[in-house]
């Protein structure tokens, strides 16, 4: 029974130990130039049911996820476009002359577990 309950008590304390959050990008480039890029991080008000899928694993010496998101944010959006991204484009033409060019590259919103664990950091995809 003591086992059963220290068992216990380490699942939980280990599914408290990760972090919940929902996470989004977004760029918006006008004529192969970057007008607008967002990274928006959400940290979630309950934890999240489901099963974790493993996206990406960094190595890194930071326990906060905020502070790493903004230092290493070229790789999350690598990581998190890899796995869903949305294309779209506005044109418009005058006399086949392109006047005006838009397009918004996204992600959708995105429910992630992230967690520390011996130098690495592992963002997991909540389905």
């Amino acid at each position: 029974m003591v086992r059963q309950a220290i068992a216990l008590t380490l699942l939980l304390a280990a599914s408290n130990a990760a972090q919940h959050y929902y996470i989004y990008y977004k760029v918006v480039t006008s004529g192969q130039l970057v007008v607008e890029e967002s990274l928006k991080i959400s940290e979630a008000m309950t934890p999240f049911k489901g099963k974790p899928k493993t996206l990406c694993t960094f190595q890194t010496e930071q326990k906060n996820f905020r502070n790493w998101a903004k230092n290493n944010s070229a790789k999350l959006s690598e990581c998190l476009l890899f796995h869903s991204a949305n294309i779209k484009s506005f044109n418009s033409y005058d006399s086949f002359v392109p006047q005006k060019n838009l397009d918004i590259l996204t992600t959708a919103i995105v429910p992630i577990q992230v967690e520390f664990n011996d130098g690495l950091v592992t963002i997991k995809k909540i389905q």
